[in-house]
């Protein structure tokens, strides 16, 4: 069963022919609790700027603001959800937004109800890149303490290193780990 507000998101990108996977809390949401209600989802590329111009001529959203690579709606038909529009520009590191759309698309994402979810590893890989990379390292923490396991942060290196991002990311999983090392945070962590 899809949350109230992915379907309603779902039925909006669909109408208007948007490829996308869910990307951030939604997605991570399969695998363990998390309290987001917010929608972020990836486009290619190509598609980001039809995409957002596309979504501006909606009824059911609207269109908060964008920038190069992001753009914020609200899902009027679900109580004002921000959905965030994200181009797979800001990921791909030295490959092309495209080839990460792709390799979201190939292997790090499961369907669910006809929807495609990014793994816990994708997203995590994804929020170490963003300017707010501490707050959301944060969320990655809570993800490990509400059940999802530290083993998966390898598989973060190995999407960095295919994206050539591992020199940026080895940092931030270095600060994750040690957070996770911390003796009050492991003894929150549910053993498996």
């Amino acid at each position: 069963m899809t949350d109230i507000e992915v379907a309603a998101a779902d039925a909006v990108l669909k109408r208007h022919g948007i490829r996308y996977v869910v990307v951030g809390g939604q997605a991570v949401a399969r695998t363990a609790a998390t309290t987001t209600h917010d929608v972020d989802v990836m486009v290619t590329t190509d598609d980001f700027a039809k995409s957002v111009a596309s979504l501006r001529t909606e009824k059911e959203v609207a269109a908060d603001w964008a920038e190069a690579n992001l753009a914020r709606f609200r899902i009027l038909s679900a109580g004002g959800v921000p959905l965030d529009l994200l181009d797979a520009t800001i990921f791909a590191g030295t490959k092309t937004g495209q080839e990460f759309f792709e390799f979201l698309l190939e292997g790090a994402s499961k369907d669910d109800h006809g929807i495609l979810y990014a793994t816990p590893e994708a997203v995590w890989y994804t929020r170490l890149l963003t300017k707010r990379w501490k707050a959301y390292a944060e969320k990655i923490i809570t993800n490990v303490i509400d059940g999802i396991t530290a083993d998966r942060l390898r598989e973060v290196e190995k999407i960095a290193a295919r994206f050539g991002t591992e020199s940026i990311v080895a940092t931030r999983l270095a600060y994750v780990r040690d957070e996770l090392a911390r003796p009050d945070i492991r003894s929150l962590i549910r053993s498996s």
